[in-house]
């Protein structure tokens, strides 16, 4: 590994303690080449583990739930870094090491070499994403644009904690939508909004939000967790807080109830 690199995640680390996560393999970790997230039978193989795991036999909901979370991890590290460092690792998968949480979802990753560019980590994440995503369509009939929807909700999610761990949400909100448009059409550019006492509002990714409010995602895609549970009634109860497939009166409600 690039020393500068590796002096970098550990700063970046001290920086954002959430971050370890993500970046420092557990004792006994099995390491997997990067090559491996696009490997057709690798990733049938994590979905089937997920589908065992939430007793559900809908495979485009398996492979969603899994990428909800596989999608976290490969933006939150880069993003994070480049913000704490300037410094993000390259996410070219051919110089990925990666392993598994306990759980089965994507626990960390590693690289070996690092980009301070904007443009070139954007060009990366293209060419890294790009793949995953249509493998894992092809494997369970989940939309590429439903995919790429999370993949951008996962950007806008983990560049904000960045920024708000460093002090300043709006450094993180701001990387997000700039990566966003610098990728292109296949990522639609992150949403947010600041919740305060006098409600949800719209935001500006790039101003600061107003005093004793807390900027969020406003998420455009769905992890479908709640189709796991059987019982439609009850199914309305699992959604998220923040899940984009409840009525926005509802969701702003719930928001505001727990941010507010």
């Amino acid at each position: 590994m690039d020393p500068e690199l590796g002096e970098a995640y550990e700063r970046a680390v001290a920086a954002i303690p959430s971050l370890r996560d993500a970046t420092v393999p557990a004792p006994g970790a099995v390491e997997h080449a990067g090559s491996v997230l696009v490997d057709r039978d690798w990733l049938a193989a994590r979905i089937d583990d997920t589908a065992r795991r939430w007793a559900c036999e809908d495979v485009r909901v398996c492979a969603t739930l899994w990428w909800y979370s596989a999608s976290s991890t490969l933006l939150s590290v880069p993003a994070s870094m480049l913000l704490a460092t300037g410094l993000a690792p390259d996410p070219a998968l051919d110089g990925l090491t990666c392993t598994l949480r306990p759980d089965g979802y994507l626990g960390t990753i590693r690289s070996e070499a690092g980009i301070r560019d904007d443009g070139v980590l954007a060009e990366r994440l293209v060419a890294a994403l790009a793949p995953i995503i249509a493998a894992l369509s092809e494997l369970s009939g989940a939309g590429v644009r439903s995919l790429w929807a999370i993949a951008t909700d996962s950007l806008g999610n983990r560049a904000l904690d960045a920024g708000t761990a460093l002090g300043s949400p709006v450094l993180g909100s701001a990387l997000a939508v700039r990566l966003a448009d610098l990728i292109g059409t296949e990522m639609p550019r992150p949403r947010f909004v600041d919740v305060g006492r006098g409600g949800v509002a719209g935001a500006d990714p790039r101003a600061v939000p107003a005093p004793g409010s807390r900027r969020v995602i406003r998420r455009s895609s769905c992890c479908l967790i709640y189709e796991t549970e059987p019982d439609p009634a009850a199914a309305e109860g699992v959604k998220c807080t923040s899940c984009p497939r409840q009525q926005p009166s509802v969701r702003a409600a719930r928001l505001g109830a727990l941010l507010g």
